[in-house]
């Protein structure tokens, strides 16, 4: 029996081999799709966290099949240009545009001068909030650059500025009037201001007062008629166009609109207008040229989302997806052929047209072209992203090709250090621009490197630890006798996790709050080592000497309590102040040793995964009493309490710039762009590029952010963020005390101290 069930089974595994099975890219948000075409089909579900790692499954032969965009295949061209090949495009059937959209400028057939002839003109825009054609920043600016060249700006003075405060001041001296609705800046103070200084710029939107703020045309545009929208921004820049005809009057829309405007609504006007071609020439809006489902000439052509395949694997991909979708449509019924059509291509309209050429990424986007990366003008100085490992840095590369691909600015490079320390030297020493760290990193980025926040991380509620809770454990052997209150505690032996983490600080704050520590004293090693008898806070000793280099306090009592792990020859009464676990006092899990001890009182300390540790040490959550914030003790023993009594519930990351960085600005809005196209502001369904900046990244995570984000709020008092609002307060006093930028410290210092740092990167991530 058992040779018989060998030879089954080899019989049976030969069967399987000898298929061909294609590995397709499902969304891991699908399991249902997976299950569909997986349960009788010739296809086996690739599951993947976004349209990017396909693309790195793609080119590793770890898929076969995947789906993108129209921008997502410019991004391909950029960084796998011959990886890959297209198998088919994605029309609709009613559709028989060869592109998936053209830009063109729609002149006066009288207009002579070439783009340089558009200078003083009136300028008609659908909006860069117009998303009926999906159109990126860049499509939206084709002409601007072109004809104004927005992008070339060699002496403008950028310092202080954002990209769109110069751009605007170039179009505000290039047209006499335009309309240009939609949001100028992702920072609605800065928008508004641009519109009240440049309301020329809106001048051609309507009549009505709204239109001052370019929120969008205001026209009475009449009757609407069969096969023209009168609510399309495209249709409303045209007739924006010929209601201000002068000579010099140019609308950039999409072609099919032009098509649908002239032929329909305005038939008349037909031969009175032209397109603008590159070259400055002009082609007559003819019947004929009407008819022509491509424009004479345009300013940008955007070829269609596409069916890509593993090159290796491409000839037989298109001769199986014909087979399964004859004529390049759905089969229909509920056959799993049918739903990969629907989950690929799209619903009954759609269609998938086979490509006998099967173009590489490279040659199928030549067609609109973003030019070469490294090659590119633009006025903004590019913003210098630091990362940590290998892994990171390629998510970095990624990030900046899709960036550059929409046209975001300022444009965006990316550099490799060995750790988070080399940096923050690096920003402080102008070799880098910024960096997401941990929240752990608040202090001594300010306070050794000279960095300010640019943005806090908003955190999910629903990810556990996903958010950093600081609470203040006291023995109850203490509550019951002489601690009851914050007050209490002065005279007393405290335990750290580390010197200046972020434990150390909240303790700080907390003590300015109940005036138990001066708030005039920027010293925080003299500040806490004066108030407590003694203490364990790992590092102090030279850590307090590094950052505070002038200062002459003796932090030796800062590393009283501290005791090395136990050996073979013991001395008696030793004490340490190493940053490492060769202190048994280092880290969370050391820290409620620490208090175990029976020579100390209270334990400031993160509280994630305090439970584990608690019974690693054999010690029982009923030892301990927490003391709110409130200057009041937990009713019960215990670990367990709610938000209210911590002493911080904070964001666990923020976004750190140079503190006087003359593009500090600019890169602020970088950001929240970054987050507007790349974040969870928009459904997939709606992204350009579906890459997720806050999520895995080829399967590893947390690269550049971490995975607990969920956006990014303002490092101000003001954001509605609660743990952001918190975590700005909690360093209010220490950037007071270091906003005069102090002098960098020496290499030799910051070598002195790299290893204490070093095993501060090491404790953030054990606790």
């Amino acid at each position: 029996m058992g040779l018989g069930f060998a030879l089954t089974f080899m019989f049976v595994c030969s069967l399987v081999a000898g298929q061909d099975l294609y590995k397709v890219c499902i969304p891991d948000t699908k399991p249902t799709v997976c299950r569909s075409v997986d349960k009788d089909g010739k296809v086996l579900c690739t599951s993947v966290a976004s349209r990017v790692d396909c693309a790195l499954k793609l080119a590793r032969g770890e898929a076969d099949i995947g789906v993108f965009s129209e921008e997502e295949l410019l991004l391909l061209g950029q960084q796998q240009p011959n990886d890959h090949r297209i198998v088919a495009t994605i029309k609709d059937l009613n559709r028989q545009d060869p592109y998936a959209f053209e830009g063109v400028a729609v002149v006066p057939s009288v207009f002579t001068g070439g783009l340089e002839g558009l200078r003083n003109g009136n300028y008609c825009h659908p909006g860069l909030d117009e998303t009926e054609l999906r159109w990126s920043p860049r499509v939206l600016r084709t002409l601007e650059q072109k004809v104004v060249r927005t992008d070339r700006c060699p002496d403008v003075d950028t310092n202080g500025k954002t990209a769109a405060e110069i751009e605007i001041a170039q179009l505000s001296q290039f047209f006499s009037a335009a309309c240009r609705p939609g949001p100028w800046s992702p920072s609605s103070t800065i928008d508004a201001n641009l519109k009240r200084d440049n309301a020329k710029l809106c001048s051609l939107c309507g009549s009505d007062p709204a239109s001052s703020t370019c929120a969008g045309y205001t026209y009475d545009m009449g009757v609407q008629l069969s096969g023209v929208n009168n609510n399309n921004r495209h249709i409303q820049s045209l007739e924006c166009l010929t209601r201000n005809a002068g000579t010099a009057t140019v609308a950039f829309v999409a072609w099919q609109h032009v098509r649908e405007y002239f032929t329909t609504r305005r038939p008349e006007l037909m031969t009175s207008y032209s397109v603008l071609c590159e070259d400055g020439t002009t082609k007559t809006l003819t019947n004929e040229a009407l008819l022509a489902p491509a424009s004479p000439c345009s300013m940008v052509k955007q070829p269609y989302g596409a069916i890509v395949a593993n090159s290796a694997r491409a000839a037989a991909v298109s001769k199986e997806l014909q087979a399964w979708w004859p004529n390049g449509a759905s089969p229909g019924g509920n056959t799993w052929q049918a739903i990969l059509f629907d989950e690929l291509v799209g619903g009954p309209a759609a269609r998938a047209v086979f490509d006998a050429d099967m173009p590489t990424p490279a040659n199928y986007t030549s067609v609109r072209g973003v030019g070469d990366y490294d090659a590119t003008t633009s006025c903004m100085p590019a913003r210098r992203w630091c990362s940590t490992s290998d892994h990171e840095y390629t998510k970095c590369l990624w990030t900046r090709r899709a960036a550059y691909t929409l046209g975001l600015e300022p444009v965006i490079t990316c550099q490799q250090r060995h750790n988070v320390f080399q940096c923050l030297e690096d920003i402080r020493d102008s070799k880098a621009d910024f960096i997401s760290v941990d929240s752990n990193y608040g202090y001594i980025a300010r306070q050794h490197y000279s960095l300010s926040p640019v943005k806090l991380l908003q955190n999910s509620r629903n990810m556990p630890n996903s958010m950093t809770r600081i609470t203040a454990l006291v023995k109850e052997t203490s509550a019951q006798s002489d601690v009851t209150r914050f007050e209490n505690l002065r005279g007393k032996k405290a335990c750290f996790p580390e010197f200046g983490g972020i434990a150390y600080v909240t303790f700080v704050r907390t003590a300015h709050e109940r005036g138990i520590i001066s708030a005039s004293e920027c010293d925080y090693a003299k500040s806490v080592g004066e108030f407590f008898e003694g203490a364990c806070a790992p590092g102090a000793i030279d850590a307090a000497h590094a950052i505070n280099k002038d200062s002459g306090f003796d932090a030796t009592t800062l590393c009283s309590v501290c005791k090395p792990q136990p050996s073979s020859v013991m001395v008696v009464n030793q004490t340490t102040c190493a940053w490492d676990y060769t202190n048994q006092y280092f880290g969370t899990n050391g820290t409620l040793a620490c208090l175990a001890d029976p020579a100390t009182h209270v334990a400031f300390l993160e509280t994630q995964n305090i439970s584990a540790d608690l019974r690693a040490l054999n010690l029982q959550e009923s030892q301990f009493r927490v003391l709110c914030r409130n200057n009041t003790l937990a009713a019960y023993t215990g670990i367990n309490v709610d938000d209210n009594c911590l002493l911080a519930l904070l964001v666990d990351e923020e976004v750190l710039a140079r503190r006087n960085d003359p593009q500090f600005n600019s890169l602020t809005t970088l950001l929240e762009l970054l987050d507007k196209f790349f974040g969870y502001n928009a459904a997939v369904s709606n992204q350009l590029i579906n890459l997720e900046i806050f999520s895995p990244f080829d399967g590893v995570n947390d690269l550049l952010f971490k995975d607990s984000a969920i956006g990014l709020t303002e490092p101000s008092a003001t954001t509605t963020h609660e743990p952001a609002k918190n975590y700005f307060e909690l360093f209010q006093h220490l950037e007071s005390c270091t906003g005069g930028a102090p002098g960098l410290a020496t290499k030799k210092g910051v070598w002195s101290i790299l290893t204490l740092f070093m095993a501060t990167f090491v404790a953030g991530i054990m606790m």
